[in-house]
């Protein structure tokens, strides 16, 4: 993934920007990203090594002693959302449900059609509301049982844009929007996805018009709520607009990391359990007051394509869950409830029938509890990831293997096995686990300990790089702290190991978090290359800096010969964040010029 997902402006957002001030605007989604990952199958493994031992503990699923603490990790462990709640065995736990839904706009014009049934699966909170007509679509969500998240747009411009040459208008919109839905809605995040539809890119407008919302908002009752917004997962956009004056100026954070949910597919998983540990070293650097304000995934989602089946979704959504969950996030909304003007997002089709999704939803809901009771997470030699929570029906986990491979789970005593995508539940000692997530409920208290105890740790991906001086990536030994993304076309050049990357335009790669994160400290990329015969091969080193990507500036052509060649460059700025899930790249622009191989990428702390 060279470059980001095509963006793709919803009809009604060029009205709603350009001058109907009391148009909609509910959530303007960017249609989601449609996946660029290929389904994995699995194939015979080994047994892991998290064979659980003991006996099933107590129905509360409570841990026995006090030692989970609720420190942070470095990554995929956050104490957001858990400032107030009941304390128990050392855990305060939250108060508000994360269970959350978004909206398209043209589905929020026909709410009543779907919200029933959308309700019925124990999510509790919608994000957008159409507002031109606010308080009939209150009455619907409120008459299902649901809070409302709002968003507050306004332009006069055609195409739209911040409105910080007219910022009365922008206020009086605000004034008259809260009267319309005041004690009915205490949360409003400014804009949609910035810096996405506005032709002024900058962070200092936007900055200009969080200002005068925050103040315009508080003026109205000071306890609703404003959020902080941005696109994907863009941690410099939110960095340069705190920089730029919006410091102190909102309540909580949004971002839609649609980008780097498809990478778990890969088995990326630690790059999106780093999501919030990342924006939590960003608000202690750049605003320290709002250090613990709580992180809101407001969509998040996957589409059903030829390549995305239902149950591909459905899994996807499983897994988008669990970890926002594990890693702090307050509140998920999954980007759709019902089928509408961006694509088949939804949980239920356009002709209102439910996909695997809707089940899976239901059942996650039901197992997890209306407010789940995460506790710690287990990575048995990079086997599967399991993510354990404390429910009435005793400690419960909702794991999965890593790609293509099956690994056979025994447990000591029988426990609940719960396939979410048909909510079918069957007791067994010995489960097969692929990458298709499954609930285990009842599962053995030393379990729960293990999980309670890797849960201040650095969450792992093929190790821990905490502490390390430099990582890599070599096609004879794989992964060590350095990821490439895509899989990989290995091939053999003179008996020794090459990952071909002829067939691409551009080469992708990801740090490990805990390695370097948010962080800007001066490293070293090397590359040991080769070119695939006499046609000319090169690329551009395009990283994530302070002002987001961008480029070393100059095209490196990989020599003639069939030598292997070593290519430095030394970049002082780096600030990786991981908005599209990736670093850096060596991007060819085209596979005229990646007719190449590469043996090895070095990254050293310098």
């Amino acid at each position: 993934m060279s470059a980001p997902y095509a963006l793709r402006l919803a009809p009604w957002l060029v009205c709603a920007l350009a001058g109907c001030v009391d148009a909609g605007g509910d959530t303007g989604a960017t249609g989601g990203p449609a996946s660029t990952s290929s389904s994995t199958g699995t194939s015979d493994g080994g047994p892991t090594t998290g064979t659980q031992t003991g006996a099933p503990t107590t129905s509360t699923g409570e841990p026995t002693t006090s030692s989970g603490s609720t420190a942070a990790a470095t990554t995929g462990t956050d104490s957001d959302s858990t400032s107030t709640g009941e304390d128990t065995g050392g855990f305060v736990d939250p108060v508000e449900s994360p269970w959350g839904i978004a909206s398209s706009h043209s589905s929020s014009q026909i709410l009543d059609v779907w919200a029933a049934p959308i309700a019925a699966t124990g999510v509790t909170w919608l994000r957008g509301i159409d507002n031109s007509d606010p308080e009939a679509r209150l009455d619907t969500a409120e008459a299902n049982g649901w809070q409302v998240a709002g968003i507050l747009y306004y332009s006069k411009q055609s195409p739209g844009t911040f409105p910080v040459d007219d910022l009365p208008g922008w206020t009086n919109f605000i004034t008259t929007l809260l009267g319309k839905t005041l004690g009915r809605v205490y949360h409003w995040e400014v804009w949609n996805e910035p810096p996405n539809f506005t032709e002024n890119k900058s962070p200092a407008a936007y900055a200009t018009i969080v200002q005068a919302a925050y103040d315009a908002v508080k003026a109205v009752d000071p306890a609703v709520q404003v959020g902080l917004a941005a696109q994907s997962n863009h941690v410099n956009w939110l960095e340069q607009t705190i920089l730029a004056g919006a410091a102190g100026h909102f309540d909580y954070v949004t971002v839609h990391p649609y980008e780097i949910l498809d990478l778990v597919d890969d088995g990326w998983e630690a790059e999106y359990m780093s999501i919030v540990p990342t924006l939590r070293k960003m608000l202690a650097a750049r605003d320290p007051d709002n250090a613990a304000a709580p992180v809101w995934f407001t969509e998040i989602g996957r589409p059903v394509t030829d390549e995305v089946t239902p149950e591909r979704q459905a899994n996807t959504l499983l897994k988008a869950y669990t970890m926002a969950i594990a890693q702090g996030v307050t509140r998920v909304h999954w980007f759709e409830g019902r089928d509408g003007d961006s694509g088949p997002f939804g949980l239920l089709t356009g002709d209102d029938e439910p996909r695997l999704s809707y089940t899976a939803m239901t059942t996650l809901v039901a197992r997890l509890g209306a407010i789940p009771k995460y506790r710690g997470w287990l990575v048995p030699d990079g086997q599967y990831h399991g993510f354990v929570f404390a429910t009435d029906e005793g400690p419960t986990m909702v794991a999965w293997a890593r790609p293509g491979l099956t690994v056979d789970l025994t447990f000591p005593a029988p426990v609940q096995i719960v396939d979410p995508r048909t909510g079918e539940a069957s007791e067994g000692t010995v489960h097969a686990l692929t990458g298709a997530p499954m609930i285990f409920v009842g599962v053995a208290e030393e379990l729960l300990a293990e999980a309670i105890a890797n849960r201040s740790q650095p969450f792992p991906w093929g190790g821990d790089f905490t502490d390390a001086t430099s990582i890599g990536y070599s096609a004879a030994d794989g992964d060590s702290g350095l990821h490439p993304l895509g899989e990989a076309e290995l091939v053999t050049i003179d008996g020794v190991p090459a990952r071909d990357i002829g067939s691409r335009p551009a080469q992708s790669f990801t740090v490990d978090p805990n390695f370097m994160s948010y962080d800007t400290a001066p490293i070293r990329i090397e590359a040991v290359l080769r070119r695939n015969g006499a046609q000319s091969a090169g690329f551009n080193l395009k990283y994530e800096g302070v002002d987001g990507y961008k480029s070393t500036g100059a095209w490196y052509t990989i020599p003639e010969g069939e030598d292997w060649v070593t290519k430095t460059w030394d970049i002082d700025d780096p600030q990786f964040v991981g908005k599209w899930g990736y670093n850096f790249a060596f991007d060819s622009d085209s596979t005229q010029h990646s007719q190449y191989s590469i043996r090895s990428v070095t990254v050293t702390k310098l």
